[in-house]
């Protein structure tokens, strides 16, 4: 009869071992997951901002279009940015005279949330950041 104690003690105390240990590990999985599908979907946001800035005519309005398309893909995405996300449009290359090569740089910032996942060592928010260029047409007129 005492063995048979024994036995049922040690499972419970594996069990309050591995428990927490699994639950650490699922957190873990979960967090990497979160960071790569923001990474990508920043990533995404930033071609898709220049792509759409090298579309405009002038440097005002392609700062616009690439704000307004970051807006739209961000409001349609699941990744979630503590605050706003940030964008910064270079323009610059809308100054060249038509004939010399130029692109618009786009750089996306977005900080991704963990503090949920409660993992010890791990900071509440992680900085995304995605940075893609776009060439802009180089006998198109520019204003």
């Amino acid at each position: 009869m005492r063995a048979r104690d024994q036995h049922g003690m040690s499972a419970s105390i594996e069990m309050a071992i591995l428990v927490p240990a699994l639950v650490l590990i699922l957190a873990v999985v979960v967090g990497a997951g979160r960071l790569a599908l923001a990474r990508i979907a920043v990533q995404q946001w930033a071609d898709s901002a220049a792509r759409t800035a090298t579309l405009a005519r002038d440097a005002g309005s392609a700062a616009t279009r690439a704000r307004a398309v970051v807006a739209s893909d961000a409001a349609g995405s699941a990744t979630q940015c503590r605050g706003s996300w940030q964008l910064a449009v270079d323009t610059r290359a809308f100054a060249l005279p038509v004939g010399q090569p130029g692109a618009v740089e786009v750089t996306v910032r977005c900080a991704v949330p963990l503090a949920d996942l409660l993992l010890p060592g791990v900071p509440g928010t992680v900085l995304v950041e995605a940075q893609a260029s776009s060439t802009l047409d180089r006998y198109r007129g520019r204003s």
